[in-house]
């Protein structure tokens, strides 16, 4: 889904102000936009629930999810859900023939 305007706005003065101090402290300043998409990606990264990211991931396997925005919103949990998951598969096509439990 695009939308119109791909610009995300905030308003924080003092957040604002507090980033310019930094640049001004830096020789060759800070990157402030590079700052919040990573502060963004962090913070949607914490609200998610384990179950939100499976829900995620599910999405992005059916093809409903774009790859860049499934690592956006989950992250390295991304590679990890694919392990435990063909882990997963692997068990449960093992043959159980001969084993018995006692």
């Amino acid at each position: 889904m695009a939308m119109e305007n791909d610009k995300i706005q905030f308003r924080g003065a003092t957040e604002k102000e507090a980033s310019q101090v930094v640049d001004q402290m830096r020789l060759g300043g800070i990157n402030i936009s590079e700052l919040a998409r990573e502060g963004l990606k962090e913070k949607l990264r914490e609200t998610l629930s384990d179950e939100e990211k499976i829900k995620l991931y599910e999405q992005y396997r059916r093809g409903d999810l774009s790859e860049e925005v499934a690592i956006v919103l989950i992250g390295d949990a991304l590679e990890e859900i694919e392990r435990e998951r063909d882990a997963f598969e692997e068990a449960a096509t093992l043959d159980t023939d001969g084993v018995f439990q006692q």
